[in-house]
């Protein structure tokens, strides 16, 4: 993540300090929390340890800083695409400080250890050689898998119905490819396919997928200190779907498929 990424996205608040101003406007040891409150506490305090990192994230709100005051003298505060942003914001805000209520406490050092011990098969280099149909459909998908395993050429089959641009050119041919390279879902039903096994259907966010697992090519086991930041991220995905998954389970929701599909 990078600093200009954290200090758009963040939020968080510490004791106030001020370290700089800029025309008049402070920007306090306040501002340079919040520009971290998107990293657990470990994390943060790594940073903040280090007074080079910590003068990068200063350097970055300054810049910030002159050019929100820039815009609000051009009154782009006032328009309608700012209002806009501002709901947009307010919404994405409100999400990630509930998911940072409700998981920060389990985001942990620990924690991440002993996601690593459970999952060490999640951290090699092992990759793995496949192609893949994606199509809107389960049912598509359940009829493209019963023809490819009665014996129709998968890339053909790829190349006529697949949904992916790509299709067209590589015939649903993705080459070889490690554990951090696509979706969750699409990577561990790909990886626990057997040789020429067709695999699916594999629901991801970007439809459903049909899988041919070709070959695959074992590799070595990563250290946890090599992988550490993957290691947080995955579980921080983790935990968040299984949260949001319970909170799907109680909610309303209506989907206009015409309107979605048109």
């Amino acid at each position: 993540m990078s600093i200009l990424s954290i200090i758009l996205t963040s939020s968080l608040a510490w004791s106030a300090t001020e370290l700089a101003k800029v025309n008049g406007r402070v920007i306090s040891d306040d501002d340079l929390a919040t520009a971290l409150g998107g990293l657990n506490e470990g994390q943060r305090d790594k940073l903040l340890k280090d007074s080079n990192t910590r003068r990068q994230i200063l350097n970055g709100l300054i810049d910030q800083e002159i050019l929100v005051q820039q815009a609000e003298k051009e009154r782009l505060d006032q328009d309608k695409d700012f209002q806009n942003a501002v709901a947009a914001f307010r919404k994405q805000y409100l999400a990630n400080r509930l998911l940072q209520k409700s998981l920060g406490e389990k985001l942990t050092d620990k924690a991440a250890k002993q996601y690593y011990e459970r999952n060490k098969h999640r951290f090699t280099t092992d990759q793995v050689h496949a192609q893949h149909i994606l199509v809107e459909t389960e049912a598509q998908a359940k009829d493209l898998i019963k023809k490819a395993r009665g014996g129709a050429d998968f890339q053909a089959l790829a190349e006529k119905h697949s949904k992916d641009p790509s299709a067209k050119n590589n015939r649903g041919d993705l080459g070889f490819f490690g554990r951090d390279r696509m979706v969750p879902e699409f990577t561990e039903a790909a990886f626990a396919g057997k040789p020429n096994e067709i695999v699916g259907p594999v629901k991801t966010t970007y439809g459903y997928h049909i899988i041919k697992v070709l070959e695959k090519k074992p590799g070595s086991q990563l250290e946890f200190n090599d992988v550490e930041l993957k290691v947080q991220n995955d579980l921080r995905q983790d935990l968040t779907q299984s949260y949001v998954g319970g909170l799907r389970k109680s909610a309303k929701i209506d989907v206009n498929e015409t309107a979605l599909n048109k």
